[in-house]
């Protein structure tokens, strides 16, 4: 709470709502990916590496998830520090 005299801080609202088409990508690709993930490993089942093809898919999709990720916290900040400068 703000002291007497004090103006609140505000918080963050972001300016602009992400897209509906963005919003409807990131729901359908996420499924689609799962979907992918298991086709694959369905098609190496039937091979004897298939252990290590699993462990490189995992890996893969962890380091998709922190680009991911990073790029939208990065977004975020700039959408952020905007907002700062005109408030």
């Amino acid at each position: 709470m703000a002291a007497r005299g004090e103006l609140p801080t505000p918080r963050f609202q972001p300016l602009h709502p992400a897209p509906r088409s963005r919003l409807i990508v990131a729901f359908v690709a996420g499924p689609l990916a799962w979907l992918v993930a298991v086709c694959i490993t369905a098609v190496v089942l039937h091979r004897t590496q298939a252990i290590e093809i699993g462990l490189l898919i995992a890996f893969a999709s962890f380091l998709v998830g922190v680009l991911v990720l990073s790029l939208l916290r990065a977004a975020r900040r700039r959408q952020e520090s905007r907002y700062a400068d005109h408030g």
